[in-house]
């Protein structure tokens, strides 16, 4: 397959429009390197063991503190469908790379699982056709209600890939009118939506952003992704996740209405500390159309 972006983007710091890129001198150095960290998570034809070893790492959230290991296990039927899944992303960012140049393209970032998983295969994938990590830069729009969680998990994957880090405190409408003023090469972005979100049932894989938002190309690659295939993947790769999913967190939003989900509360202890702890895990909410069981409705 041919690219037609061959020219190596040198990351530097800029001042943009309410907006902030953020990169790091080693970064600049060693833009490569995130080749062998992606090379380390396990690819999808490793043993069971592996799969035991990863989970150990994706509980722990990579963190150097103990870890009270808990093993999730996958199915070989559910790795065999997780494998399809990740070939036809792969497919997907074929036909996108067809469309458009690796410069003209960002990717939304949020800090949540599913754009986890999107930015876990897109390195993935950009790794086989040797394509530097930072050469497909991500977005991410910071909020005053934010959970420190979220925007230190943030921080902890832009150093993990190597990816470069565009940041505006803006809603996501207006922070793409900025970029697309600030960057004016970008012509569509990555999203982490599954048509399981809420207005996104009749969202195509590729499609164009609507008449009263920035012109760009919304791409969604996870359109099809159920919610537990998205943590089949994840416990598969040993994947990092922001540490709320632990702590019976569904689908994150902001701190203001945002809940853990009452359907995985396992104890009514109005002392336990941290509460939390009265709640399982993300990947253990056995009905996926109660994913959004902890947001709050809005007033």
């Amino acid at each position: 397959m041919i690219f037609r972006q061959q020219i190596r983007i040198q990351p530097r710091a800029t001042t943009m429009n309410k907006c902030c890129i953020q990169t790091t001198t080693q970064q600049q150095a060693t833009i490569t390197q995130s080749f062998n960290i992606v090379n380390m998570l396990p690819h999808t034809n490793n043993t069971n063991n592996n799969n035991n070893n990863n989970n150990c790492k994706a509980h722990c959230n990579g963190s150097n503190k103990k870890c009270n290991t808990q093993y999730v296990t996958v199915s070989p039927e559910d790795r065999k469908h997780i494998e399809q899944r990740v070939q036809t992303a792969y497919e997907f960012f074929e036909k996108t790379l067809q469309i458009y140049r690796v410069d003209e393209l960002i990717f939304c970032f949020n800090g949540g699982k599913d754009c986890t998983v999107l930015l876990d295969v897109l390195m993935r994938y950009c790794r086989t056709q040797n394509i530097a990590s930072q050469h497909i830069p991500m977005l991410y729009i910071e909020s005053d209600d934010s959970f420190p969680e979220i925007d230190e998990f943030v921080a902890r994957c832009v150093e993990l890939y190597d990816v470069k880090l565009i940041k505006y405190k803006d809603s996501l409408k207006q922070a793409l009118t900025h970029m697309t003023e600030d960057m004016p090469l970008i012509k569509a972005v990555f999203v982490g939506s599954r048509n399981t979100d809420p207005h996104c049932e009749q969202l195509q894989p590729m499609q164009k952003t609507d008449s009263d938002w920035p012109d760009m190309m919304r791409l969604n690659p996870l359109l099809e992704w159920t919610y537990h295939d998205i943590w089949h993947y994840i416990h598969l790769h040993g994947v990092p996740y922001c540490s709320l999913y632990a702590q019976g967190y569904t689908s994150i939003g902001y701190k203001s209405n945002t809940l853990p989900n009452p359907h995985l509360k396992r104890c009514s202890d109005p002392n336990a500390v941290p509460a939390t702890s009265c709640y399982r895990p993300a990947w253990e909410l056995a009905d996926p159309t109660q994913e959004r069981a902890g947001r709050l409705s809005r007033k």
